[in-house]
């Protein structure tokens, strides 16, 4: 796999522009902006997260599936960052408003919840934090609930652990002139794939609906850009990190379909016109049997 970084511009303004007419769309992308920019400013945080999700898609793809949560994967063991990260973003928060110039805007992290239990949480196998981060308008009726750290307006951060990141780009930030590291196309679609195959293996009420979506949103999009060989070695690493064994038939499996199936169509809710499952899956599946085994 290539070692070169890949750098990618992102006009994270006219994004949050975009949504201007609809308020609290509008304002969820601020404070999406404020917390990009406070990880670009954090050395901490900048060098040990890594951007993925929907978040990634709709910044780096224009996909318009909606999301509400801004994902990562750290690069650093949970003992590194558990008990830092209110206090490393709430540091950072203040200058990254300056520097946006949203001066009426109100933004600080509110809960660090460890996933799946705080118990022992350093040593489960897969670890995650839920971070919910308050904002609200100064002078509105919301700015009394933030203050008391009970903002009725959240930004959901969900940090994993302990899942490998092989190919990462940077993506610079328009006006903020700072960057954040996120998956590459081949590590998405590596991920997302994975995932859906995985989705048998764990045998339990999981789906994984809008992986097909996005996977079939970049090969739509995108699929000049996806370097075949590199994602089949990343593909191989991650599914072998989870003790799964990848074969040119996984997708074609009935179960591994009919979960990825399983309510494909509130997508529509996100995006207004929905392709037909059946026509992305196959897809979805051509693709992935074509790579080079």
């Amino acid at each position: 796999m290539s070692d070169e970084i890949e750098i990618v511009h992102i006009d994270l303004p006219a994004w949050v522009e975009a949504a201007r007419a609809n308020p609290v769309l509008f304002a969820q992308r601020q404070a999406t902006e404020v917390v990009l920019t406070a990880i670009g400013l954090s050395k901490l945080l900048s060098e040990a997260l890594v951007l993925k999700g929907g978040a990634l898609m709709a910044l780096a793809f224009k996909s318009d599936r909606a999301t509400g949560d801004v994902d990562f994967t750290a690069q650093v063991p949970p003992e590194d960052l558990v008990d830092k990260i209110k206090g490393e973003l709430n540091g950072c928060i203040p200058a990254s408003l300056k520097k946006l110039n949203y001066l009426d805007l109100l933004c600080q992290v509110q809960t660090v919840k460890k996933k799946p239990r705080p118990q022992n949480f350093q040593n489960l196998e897969f670890p995650a934090l839920d971070i919910s981060v308050g904002y609200a308008r100064k002078g509105s009726p919301q700015e009394k609930w933030f203050i008391r750290g009970q903002s009725t307006q959240t930004l959901t951060l969900e940090i994993s652990f302990k899942d490998q990141v092989y190919q990462f780009q940077e993506l610079h930030l328009f006006d903020a002139h700072v960057c954040v590291k996120a998956f590459s196309i081949n590590e998405i679609f590596a991920e997302k794939t994975r995932a859906l195959i995985q989705q048998k293996a764990e045998n339990r009420d999981r789906y994984r609906r809008q992986d097909v979506f996005d996977l079939w949103y970049l090969l739509e999009n995108c699929q000049d850009e996806i370097e075949h060989s590199d994602t089949l070695k990343i593909l191989r690493a991650k599914c072998e990190g989870r003790g799964i064994s990848p074969s040119p038939e996984s997708l074609a499996d009935e179960e591994v379909r009919e979960r990825a199936k399983k309510d494909w169509e509130t997508i529509a809710l996100e995006i207004g016109d929905l392709p037909d499952f059946n026509e992305c899956y196959s897809r979805v599946e051509e693709f992935y049997r074509n790579l080079p085994w």
